[in-house]
């Protein structure tokens, strides 16, 4: 569990500077010495952000962003992720930017759920007993946006992790 800085992968007109911050947590079960399932959760503010004919909307709407996927291990402290998303609203959007002289191009921000595929790179930075202390990069590629639609977005995630598996057995000892 943790926080997720990420931001949508648009510079154009209208765009917000910074990193935005969402709430992450992620539930990992070993398949093997090598692969794990993986199924996250994030509560974030996403952005969707439409054009057409050199005019711009940005909408907000509150998401809760579910994934499942499969994470390879490179050793104990390396790993990758590959998942499958589903990103649902959790209320009404908000235009945060308009330049359409009248209606403006309508976003997958009106849409009951949006589908995507992310991709992560993770680093344990520290770990002690049953607690570990990870960093990951993302980048969420959606799939079902429209026409000249910016929804894709980056960031990094700083996770606290705690080793449930073997109860009774040091973590060290079910990493040998």
């Amino acid at each position: 569990m943790g926080p997720y800085f990420y931001r949508t992968n648009y510079d154009g007109e209208g765009a917000e500077r910074g990193y935005r911050t969402g709430l992450n947590w992620v539930i990992i079960g070993d398949v093997n010495d090598r692969g794990s399932l993986e199924f996250t959760t994030t509560f974030m503010n996403k952005s969707f952000v439409g054009r057409k004919d050199g005019y711009v909307v940005i909408e907000d709407t509150q998401v809760v962003h579910a994934a499942a996927g499969y994470r390879r291990w490179f050793g104990s402290r390396y790993s990758a992720v590959m998942s499958l998303y589903t990103s649902y609203p959790l209320g009404d959007s908000e235009k945060v930017y308009n330049s359409f002289p009248v209606d403006p191009v309508k976003t997958y921000a009106h849409e009951n759920a949006e589908t995507g595929l992310d991709f992560g790179a993770q680093a344990e930075l520290w770990a002690q007993g049953r607690y570990a202390l990870t960093t990951e990069a993302r980048y969420s590629w959606a799939l079902t946006k429209n026409h000249d639609e910016f929804s894709d977005q980056y960031g990094f995630m700083i996770v606290l992790r705690y080793f449930f598996q073997g109860q009774n057995t040091p973590r060290e000892e079910l990493l040998k």
